[in-house]
C-alpha cells in the first residue's frame, strides 16, 4: 500500500463530497469543503491518496496550541485497513507542537472510538443531541506529553 497524505485542493471537493454523502446521514455541505480550503486560515484539510485515488480525508483546525479533528472519513471498501490510523498519525506528526487535541464522535461509532483510544484520547463528556438526528456525541481529548 503506497499511501500519501497531501493537502486537499479544490479539484478534490467533488470526490470528497461523494465520500461524505456515502458515509454520513448528515453530510457537510459541499461548499463547506471549499470554505475550509480557501477561507478558513486555521483549517488544514488533507487527502489520503493511493495510486492517485482519494480513499480518505481528514480536516483539522489548528490554533494556538490546540488541534481539533473536525472530520475524518475513509471510503467504505478501505475501512478497517489502517487508513484512519495512518491519517491520524501523519496529522500528529505535522502538528507536533500541539498541547491538546480534541474531537467529537458519535456515541454509536465504536470503531472510531476504539481508534481514538489507541491514540491516547479519552472521553471527557457527552454533548446531548449534538447531531441532527438527535444522537449524542462524545467529546474526546488527548493531551500531549511534554518532556522537560
Amino acid at each position: 500500500m503506497k499511501l500519501k497524505l497531501r493537502p486537499m485542493i479544490e479539484k478534490d471537493i467533488s470526490d470528497v463530497y461523494k465520500i461524505e454523502c456515502i458515509l454520513f446521514n448528515d453530510p457537510w455541505p459541499k461548499k463547506s469543503f471549499k470554505t475550509e480550503i480557501e477561507q478558513n486560515n486555521v483549517s488544514f484539510p488533507f487527502i489520503a491518496e493511493e495510486n492517485n485515488e482519494i480513499i480518505g480525508y481528514i480536516i483539522c483546525w489548528y490554533y494556538i496550541d490546540k488541534l481539533h479533528i473536525g472530520n475524518i472519513a475513509v471510503v467504505p471498501k478501505r475501512q478497517r485497513q489502517g487508513i484512519g490510523k495512518y491519517m491520524l498519525h501523519k496529522v500528529f506528526e505535522y502538528f507536533y507542537e500541539y498541547k491538546k487535541a480534541f474531537l467529537e464522535v458519535r456515541e454509536s461509532n465504536k470503531n472510531a472510538i476504539n481508534l481514538y483510544l489507541t491514540f491516547g484520547f479519552e472521553a471527557i463528556y457527552r454533548k446531548t443531541a449534538y447531531y441532527p438526528n438527535g444522537e449524542d456525541a462524545l467529546v474526546m481529548v488527548k493531551n500531549r506529553l511534554i518532556n522537560h
